[in-house]
């Protein structure tokens, strides 16, 4: 949770929620369909955001309050104090004062009058056809096969991009695994013959029924995570790690039922009727205005008219967020500016943050790195972790990268953690005992950003089929359309600082109709006027990796 504002308004004590008699909207859910993870508005003027859930003098009133028809996006709750009931929210259309960016809202009055509720209408300019069908029981077997199959994926494309030169070997770069997987398999779903092969070994699966069990275990694995919970002070905390699918679909464009009810049961997406012929406009800002409230307003944009057209009959759309507190937070006040090495053989000034160790962050060495683990803290101990990984020389290190590489890393990070957790018997009095050493540990605060457009590099990664007009075969989705896929767009990034991560990805797939739609070129001729390190945010329990990324220079985002 961001720190209380520094500038927040007072308020009557006792205030809890609106300043002026609320106004119920008739369209608005009922309150008690309030749940973490969805969206809400306001329903009356002068609702209070605070930074605890009850009204007393240590909940801090954060101005401004929010007036009607404001966006929320529902976080935590609910909990019951001072006589309401209260939902942690993150306002998405009106900005707190001294960067608060979310808080506790009471969703109704006292006689019940509610002041917030479900917005029934999430994303103006589609319509929702249906909801995501009963899911697939998932295993933790699957969800940890998934996981190595993802992984191995992730590291692939990894190296692809950077040999691709889409990104560039000096500038910093992240993605997720995680939503390119999920939004690809929503397009195997789909596919058949030929392509369905290629899709398979690019996504390291033994067949859809194999990939589409693992999808959605390991869906409900990541799932599981986010939690709000209260530590052993009865302080709360909130986990969030959020997975949303949807299938944006050409209205009247007849899609097979089977196709529908695997994308449902897997991947739990509703499907959305959108007009990519008549309206491409409204479509992309459809959308962008999904992944948007997904993402909690952090991939504002993904998609725009090269992407989506008016020659696309399904955009496939994957949204991941995570904001999660370090087990162990960094001392703002041991944070100061520090040299950073940068390629090309000059520094720069970076804030460092510091913190001592203990018995908690293990130093594993290999031949050419160090690395160590920060777990981020959650309901049940410490579900996900950040590896971070120091290369002497970070494009040497990045040649050899490979899953077996990164399980060492692994391995090695785990059997130091298990080492310095053990320590020996005092000797005498006055002696505490010892364990084997503590790191001292300087981590600079860091964002990075990525956008990148996937269709060729995963065609030259081994599906060109399915990114190929009239080669491709997704006839699983419809038998007549001649569906390929146009574009594959993602876009990541990832704020690391003393409290700990926020990040956010995407993915939309876009498959369009294989017609003629005009002349193209032949070729594409470029006209461009123009010590880092690696870092894996994972699942502890399944080994998904849902960020990988590398960082460049700190003070570049």
């Amino acid at each position: 949770m961001a720190p209380p504002s520094p500038t927040a308004f007072p308020s009557p004590s006792g205030n809890a929620g609106p300043t002026s008699a609320p106004s119920a909207s008739p369209n608005a859910a009922p309150v008690a369909e309030l749940a973490a993870g969805l969206l809400a508005i306001t329903v009356s003027d002068g609702v209070r955001v605070r930074s605890l859930p009850h009204v007393a003098d240590d909940s801090i009133k954060y101005s401004p309050v929010l007036p009607t028809g404001a966006s929320l996006l529902v976080t935590g709750g609910p909990v019951v104090a001072s006589g309401y009931t209260w939902m942690e929210v993150a306002p998405l259309s009106v900005k707190l004062a001294g960067g608060v960016d979310r808080g506790w809202v009471a969703v109704a009055d006292h006689d019940g009058t509610p002041w917030v509720a479900v917005d029934p209408d999430p994303t103006p300019g589609y319509e929702l056809a249906s909801s995501s069908a009963a899911r697939v029981a998932g295993t933790l077997a699957a969800a940890k096969r998934e996981a190595s199959q993802a992984n191995a994926f992730g590291v692939a494309l990894y190296r692809k991009l950077l040999a691709s030169g889409t990104v560039k070997a000096s500038s910093g770069m992240v993605f997720s695994p995680t939503s390119i997987v999920d939004a690809l398999a929503m397009a195997r779903a789909g596919a058949k013959g030929e392509t369905a092969t290629q899709m398979d070994a690019v996504l390291r699966a033994a067949g859809w029924d194999e990939l589409g069990l693992g999808i959605a275990s390991l869906d409900e694995q990541l799932a599981s995570r986010d939690a709000t919970f209260a530590d052993f002070e009865g302080k709360l905390h909130t986990l969030a790690l959020r997975l949303a699918n949807i299938a944006f679909v050409q209205r009247g464009f007849p899609v097979d039922s089977t196709y529908l009810a695997r994308v449902g049961r897997t991947f739990g997406a509703g499907i959305a009727l959108v007009d990519f012929k008549a309206d491409t406009a409204g479509a992309i800002r459809a959308v962008n205005g999904w992944v948007s409230r997904q993402t909690m307003g952090r991939i504002p944009v993904i998609v725009d008219k090269n992407s989506i057209t008016d020659a696309t009959r399904l955009a496939l759309v994957n949204a991941i967020y995570l904001r999660a507190n370090w087990a162990r937070e960094f001392w703002p006040s041991q944070t100061r500016q520090e040299a950073f090495a940068v390629p090309g053989g000059r520094a720069v000034s970076v804030a460092m943050m510091h913190q001592d160790g203990a018995q908690s962050i293990g130093l594993a060495t290999g031949l050419g790195w160090k690395a160590t683990e920060l777990y981020y803290l959650g309901k049940d101990g410490r579900p996900l972790a950040m590896t971070l990984i120091l290369p002497d020389n970070l494009t040497a290190f990045e040649r050899t990268l490979s899953t077996s590489v990164l399980d060492a890393v692994q391995a090695k990070i785990t059997a130091e953690e298990r080492r310095i957790e053990k320590s020996t018997e005092a000797t005498s009095a006055g002696d505490c005992g010892t364990y084997a050493y503590q790191v001292a540990l300087g981590l600079p605060r860091f964002g990075v950003e990525t956008a990148v457009e996937l269709a060729r590099i995963l065609g030259a990664m081994g599906m060109p089929l399915a990114v190929t007009r009239g080669a491709a075969d997704f006839t699983a989705i419809n038998p007549d359309a001649q569906l390929y896929i146009n574009a594959v767009v993602h876009k990541a990034n990832v704020d690391v600082d003393e409290k700990g991560t926020t990040a956010s990805a995407a993915t939309v797939v876009s498959v369009d109709t294989g017609g003629c739609t005009g002349p193209e070129p032949a070729k594409t001729v470029a006209l461009t006027f123009n010590r880092p390190f690696l870092f894996l945010i994972r699942d502890v329990k399944t080994g998904a990796i849902a960020f990988i990324g590398r960082v460049t220079d700190p003070t570049k985002r």
